[in-house]
């Protein structure tokens, strides 16, 4: 005999659910290729701009030259883009993923304009934050964009 506040819903698979009870199926891991490539892409960014990266160390007084500044904006940029790809592959809404993505198209795209552009760099262009964050910078903001882009395209698919 059912309980008073549980009723019949639905008969699936000779199984009977009520309203009320607790389900017990195992739970689908939907996690793509494209989740894994914007979280590989971010994580690479992330640690990339804060040692491989990175631009140009201090002065010999200890003060910093103004590409320091750019390099803490786009390890910003790029801490915020990691979190948005952990949050892509936890997620399994599809219409939630390509929110997701499309916002990060507008974070890569920020932290490509930032350095040079918003946040100046050094006045010498054989200096580090030229020769390699700067350039280092655009390439990855273009792989997460193509790579959200991308990943927007499989979610619309999805439905």
């Amino acid at each position: 005999m059912l309980a008073p506040e549980c009723k019949m819903i639905s008969v699936r698979n000779n199984e009977i659910k009520h309203k009320g009870a607790i389900s017990m199926e195992k739970k689908k891991i939907n996690i793509g290729v494209t989740d894994i490539i914007l979280l590989v892409l971010s994580i690479v960014f992330l640690i990339g701009i804060r040692t491989f990266f990175a631009p140009c160390g201090p002065k010999d007084d200890g003060s910093w030259m103004t590409c320091h500044w750019a390099g803490q904006g786009i390890t910003g940029i790029a801490a915020v883009l990691l979190v948005i790809s952990v949050i892509h592959l936890l997620v399994k809404e599809s219409k939630v993923k390509q929110g997701l993505a499309i916002a990060m198209i507008p974070m890569a795209l920020f932290s490509a304009i930032l350095p040079g552009n918003m946040i100046g760099l050094c006045m010498m262009n054989t200096m580090r934050c030229h020769s390699v964050m700067h350039p280092a910078t655009i390439v990855m903001s273009v792989l997460m964009i193509a790579a959200a882009a991308f990943d927007l395209f499989v979610q619309k698919k999805k439905g």
